[in-house]
């Protein structure tokens, strides 16, 4: 990845879009709890006990972010100078079809539901299915590589694997165009089968995992198309 400052022009929805859509038939205008425009620039803060500060964007009014993911804000400083300041993405953020947080933006699928803020869910009420996301940072604590903690996870599911209640599967995939480890978890229980599939993303902050799921056995439904819609942030 360059290290340089790079532009993101799917962030959230257009912001120049929006920008052309509220300019003409207003000064100030409210797009979510994080973000306003005012006289045709973008404002953000981090919670409604913030203050709001301009958002760095290009010259077509589009957000620009750094190598991190993180939006930029203008700052100025003691001397009255603008300065830039790296500031995180809102945990998940909803915007119509669209779901962003600091690593990427999604579409949710006709027929799915998104839930955003704290955290990340999007499921199928009818048809009994979710994807949900997490992220573990290499800072955390708990971070491990991954190779590490499928060592213990093979480990902790052997004796359901050898009594035939369970089968673990993984292979190599990509989701987006970024490599990714796919587990797949099929439990038996009175005959009831639920099934899991968990898509593991490294990236050099830490690593994205999505785990899919539904009620009963339904390998026939595509959760990696959904995933592939993936705007990555960084």
């Amino acid at each position: 990845m360059k290290n340089n400052i790079i532009k993101y022009a799917a962030i959230l929805l257009s912001f120049a879009t929006i920008i052309t859509l509220f300019a003409a038939c207003a000064k100030e205008e409210q797009v979510n709890e994080y973000m306003m425009i005012k006289d045709d620039k973008i404002y953000y803060r981090k919670n409604d006990k913030d203050d709001y500060y301009e958002l760095v964007t290009d010259k077509e009014g589009v957000t620009v972010v750094d190598e991190n993911g993180n939006l930029l804000w203008k700052v100025t400083d003691s001397s009255g100078k603008d300065q830039t300041h790296p500031v995180s993405y809102p945990l998940f953020l909803v915007e119509g079809e669209k779901m962003s947080c600091q690593q990427f933006t999604i579409t949710c699928p006709k027929g799915w539901e998104s839930t955003g803020n704290i955290n990340f869910m999007m499921k199928n009420i009818k048809e009994k299915k979710t994807i949900e996301y997490s992220y573990l940072e290499k800072t955390d604590k708990n971070y491990a590589p991954f190779e590490e903690e499928w060592a213990e996870f093979e480990e902790s599911f052997k004796p359901m694997v050898e009594e035939g209640t369970a089968k673990l599967t993984r292979s190599n995939t990509q989701i987006a165009g970024r490599d990714a480890v796919k587990v797949i978890i099929e439990i038996n229980n009175d005959g009831a089968t639920s099934y899991l599939e968990i898509y593991n993303i490294e990236d050099k902050n830490g690593r994205m995992t999505f785990r899919c799921s539904c009620e009963n056995a339904d390998k026939g439904f595509d959760f990696k198309a959904i995933l592939d819609t993936i705007e990555y942030r960084y």
